[in-house]
């Protein structure tokens, strides 16, 4: 009796994976079907077949698709650069906050300083408070570090985008002047913007500050 339940347990289980692995074809072939029919509306196979002096305009449709392909990629290094823009001047005032810091601690040290040479006040007193603002100025200047260090990070970045995207720009100009697609006035033909300064001054006119919050420590 044991051996018969084992039996039909092992039957039921083997049945309950066929179906798994049906339904899982099921599945692939159905999204292939969908994912084909969104990426082409021609069978290829057929367009093979195709005499050359029949393709007609076929040849300068496929052109003009790999320069809008270009002008997308310039399109998304463009949201890229706007991007590391933002976070960079939230790191500018990151920093511009921490020299602030530092600057107070200083100028708190340096009358606690002339207080204790004048004498004055308790001693003890006056040990432990100089104690307590150069511990603090310190630490504010180890996260001061760390800031810098981003920010220099995300000036490389910039620029880097900043090259990409010239570079892109004269692709996509010298595709238009080929004489099969001409290229729009707003693509490839503006001046690029080459230091951190001007790149904010566009940065912060295309993407509001307000939108997303400063990185912060």
């Amino acid at each position: 009796m044991r051996s018969v339940t084992i039996l039909s347990l092992f039957v039921v289980l083997c049945l309950s994976v066929c179906i798994g692995c049906e339904t899982t074809k099921s599945f692939k072939g159905k999204l292939t079907s969908k994912v084909s029919s969104m990426t082409s509306n021609v069978d290829e196979d057929l367009f093979a077949q195709v005499p050359e002096e029949a393709r007609g305009d076929v040849e300068k449709a496929a052109f003009a698709l790999k320069v809008s392909e270009e002008k997308m990629n310039l399109a998304e290094l463009k949201m890229e650069l706007a991007d590391f823009i933002k976070k960079h001047a939230g790191y500018e005032e990151d920093l511009a906050d921490k020299l602030h810091k530092e600057a107070q601690l200083a100028l708190d040290l340096a009358k606690l300083e002339a207080i204790d040479r004048s004498d004055l006040g308790e001693k003890e007193d006056n040990i432990q408070k100089k104690a307590d603002l150069r511990s603090k100025k310190l630490g504010v200047e180890a996260e001061r570090v760390k800031i810098e260090a981003k920010v220099a990070t995300s000036e490389r970045q910039i620029n880097k985008l900043t090259a990409q995207i010239e570079e892109r720009k004269t692709t996509i100009e010298a595709l238009g002047s080929g004489g099969a697609v001409e290229a729009r006035e707003d693509w490839g033909t503006e001046e690029g913007v080459s230091t951190v300064e001007e790149l904010e001054k566009e940065g912060t006119e295309t993407i509001p500050m307000e939108e997303e919050g400063l990185p912060k420590e």
